[in-house]
């Protein structure tokens, strides 16, 4: 079986009406469950019915025997949520190391409005690409404020340093 992997591609073979809801669907979800959310849409109508082994193998994370057009195995970045104990994916990613907790979005709604204009229509024209199984890390990056990723990068190379004329780290 053949489906579209990507955003566009699956947009593309929708209803112009089921394109709208697929685009909020999309927008809302969080980044670690994206590739669940397109699969779920590019799925054919009865696929579930007429495949039930293979659709539930896919819907549970494992993705063997799946390549990309250019014949690369294909694997999610995360297992699916476990819905039934409660798990839910983040809108917002955080970290704390090493400057300091940041918080920045983990959904294409959220990344839309941190960015600017310019650099929001770059965003759009990548994501709508990007197949599923690598969006996580797309929206990741998209969604990190470059500022302080620059910041914490000057911060790591200092701590590198330093710890070198100590002679440490070797």
């Amino acid at each position: 079986m053949e489906v579209p992997s990507s955003i566009g591609g699956v947009r593309a073979t929708l209803a112009p009406e089921r394109a709208a809801e697929f685009d909020a669907v999309v927008a809302r979800t969080p980044a670690k469950h994206l590739v669940y959310v397109i699969l779920d849409w590019a799925l054919p109508p009865g696929a579930a019915e007429s495949d039930t082994a293979t659709v539930r193998r896919l819907r549970s994370g494992d993705f063997s025997g799946v390549r990309d057009g250019d014949g690369t195995p294909v694997a999610p970045t995360h297992p699916p949520l476990n819905e039934a104990a409660g798990e839910i994916a983040p809108t917002v990613w955080s970290t704390g190391y090493p400057v300091g907790s940041k918080t920045f979005p983990a959904t294409i709604d959220g990344i839309r409005e941190a960015l600017d204009e310019g650099r929001r229509a770059e965003f759009e024209a990548e994501i709508v690409l990007t197949p599923g199984h690598e969006l996580t890390y797309a929206v990741l990056r998209w969604g990190y404020p470059p500022e302080d990723l620059a910041e914490e990068d000057a911060l790591v190379a200092e701590l590198r340093a330093t710890q070198q004329s100590r002679g440490e780290g070797r």
